[in-house]
C-alpha cells in the first residue's frame, strides 16, 4: 500500500508539474480589433521580445492587404515604393501590419528613403502581381475565395486565382513540427503562419541584436514561438533591421510596438513591402500598452 502511495504521489506531482510548465506557456491574448487578438511576450532563455497578432479569418470586415505596385510599374525595375510599415498601415487604414518580401536595391541609402524597389520572391497585391514567384522563395497566399496557404511557386504557374501573396526564404515550421534547420544564426526576425484548420493566421515579429532587450532568434525558435502561438505552418520573411510590427489607434495613427534595432526615436527602415489587415473597430485597448 505504502509503494502504491508513492507511486501514485510521484505520478500526480509530475502532472502537476506538467500543467504549471502549461500554464507558463499560457498566452495572455488582448481583443484589439474585431477578429484581431494581440499579444506580447518575453522568452527568458535565449532572450527574446515577441510581438504576434492572431487572424480570425472568419470574423467580419477581417481582410488581407499588401503593398500596392509602383504608379510606375515595370517588371524588376519598379515594382513596388520604398516606404515604412507604419506608412504602408496608415495609407491602408489597417489594423495591424508588419514587413513582408526581402528585396533590392539593398543599402544603407536605399534603406532610409522612399523610392524604387525590387520584391524577392511572389508579391501579389489586390490580384496584380508585383514580383514573379522563385522557387527558392515560399509564399503565403491569399486566393480571390479567401483560402489561405503557404507554398511554392514558380515561374509559369497560374496566379490568376491569387488575391494578396507576399514571400518569405524558408519554412520553418511544417504540419506542426519545428524543422531542424542548418543555419543556426540568431537575427530579428518576422515570420507568418496558420492554424491547422486554417481559421487563425500569425503575424510574429521577434526584436533582436540588442543586449538586455532582445537578442534574435534562429530559424528553430522562430518555428517553436509560432507554435506557441498555435501555429501549424510557418514562413520566415525579411528580418534584421526591417522587422517592424504596427498596430492602429483609437486616431487612426500607427503606433510601432516594436523595437526595431535600426531605428533611433520613430526613424524606420523604408521596405518594399507589408503585409497587413483590416479589421472593424477601434482599439479595445490602447497599443502603446503592448508596446516594448
Amino acid at each position: 500500500m505504502k509503494r502504491r502511495f508513492l507511486v501514485f504521489a510521484a505520478a500526480l506531482a509530475c502532472s502537476l508539474t506538467f500543467a504549471t510548465v502549461h500554464a507558463q506557456e499560457a498566452l495572455n491574448w488582448v481583443p484589439m480589433y474585431e477578429g484581431v487578438d494581440v499579444v506580447t511576450y518575453e522568452v527568458a532563455e535565449p532572450l527574446m521580445k515577441v510581438c504576434a497578432a492572431r487572424i480570425d479569418v472568419t470574423a467580419p470586415g477581417v481582410e488581407f492587404k499588401t503593398t500596392p505596385p509602383n504608379e510606375d510599374f515595370a517588371p524588376e525595375e519598379r515594382e513596388t515604393t520604398r516606404q515604412t510599415t507604419a506608412m504602408f498601415l496608415k495609407d491602408g487604414g489597417l489594423a495591424v501590419a508588419v514587413n513582408a518580401n526581402f528585396y533590392t536595391p539593398f543599402n544603407a541609402t536605399m534603406i532610409a528613403t522612399p523610392g524604387d524597389a525590387n520584391l524577392t520572391g511572389l508579391g501579389v497585391a489586390d490580384g496584380f502581381v508585383t514580383s514573379q514567384p522563385s522557387p527558392n522563395n515560399p509564399s503565403f497566399v491569399v486566393t480571390k475565395s479567401g483560402e489561405i496557404d503557404i507554398r511554392s511557386f514558380t515561374v509559369g504557374d497560374d496566379l490568376s486565382d491569387i488575391q494578396q501573396a507576399v514571400s518569405g526564404n524558408i519554412v520553418v515550421l511544417q504540419d506542426g513540427e519545428v524543422l531542424d534547420l542548418a543555419n543556426k544564426a540568431v537575427h530579428p526576425r518576422t515570420a507568418i503562419g496558420y492554424s491547422q484548420d486554417k481559421r487563425f493566421v500569425y503575424l510574429m515579429t521577434i526584436d533582436g541584436r540588442q543586449q538586455g532587450h532582445s537578442i534574435g532568434a534562429s530559424y528553430k525558435e522562430v518555428a517553436a514561438e509560432l507554435k506557441k502561438l498555435g501555429a501549424y505552418v510557418g514562413l520566415n520573411l525579411d528580418g534584421g533591421g526591417s522587422t517592424t510590427f504596427v498596430l492602429r489607434d483609437a486616431d487612426n495613427e500607427p503606433v510601432v510596438i516594436n523595437r526595431p534595432c535600426n531605428s533611433t526615436k520613430d526613424r524606420l527602415r523604408f521596405n518594399a513591402n507589408a503585409i497587413g489587415v483590416k479589421a472593424n473597430g477601434a482599439p479595445k485597448k490602447a497599443p502603446t500598452e503592448l508596446k516594448f
